[in-house]
């Protein structure tokens, strides 16, 4: 089975060959550009395979931009499992809070027949 990567870098760069990425449309995009990969987004989260890094093992670039935020780090897997690791740690001490105050949150689509 072959394994489908994201097919540019938003940087524009050539060291990177990208793995995955989730990126906010901007506002006046066509359909073709969005299609073609042909727009700039606004913000974006990625990560791919570093060509020139100073350390061999931080073979995986991970990306973060918005409005005010611009960062690149290499990384390698215990990074990134690390990194993995840490968010899922903060989103489940997210959820506990919630259910301890009350809040519980039901996907809207799925609870219609609830």
């Amino acid at each position: 089975m072959g394994l489908n990567l994201y097919p540019i870098c938003h940087r524009g760069r050539s060291d990177c060959e990208p793995i995955h990425c989730i990126a906010s449309e901007p506002e006046d995009i066509t359909e073709e550009q969005y299609m073609n990969f042909d727009y700039e987004p606004p913000s974006f989260v990625c990560t791919g395979c570093n060509k020139s890094r100073s350390v061999d093992q931080d073979i995986y670039r991970l990306c973060f931009k918005n409005e005010s935020t611009d960062e690149m780090s290499d990384n390698d897997l215990q990074d990134l499992t690390s990194i993995v690791a840490v968010v899922g740690a903060a989103l489940n001490a997210d959820a506990v809070r919630k259910v301890n105050n009350g809040v519980v949150e039901l996907p809207a689509e799925q609870c219609k027949e609830i």
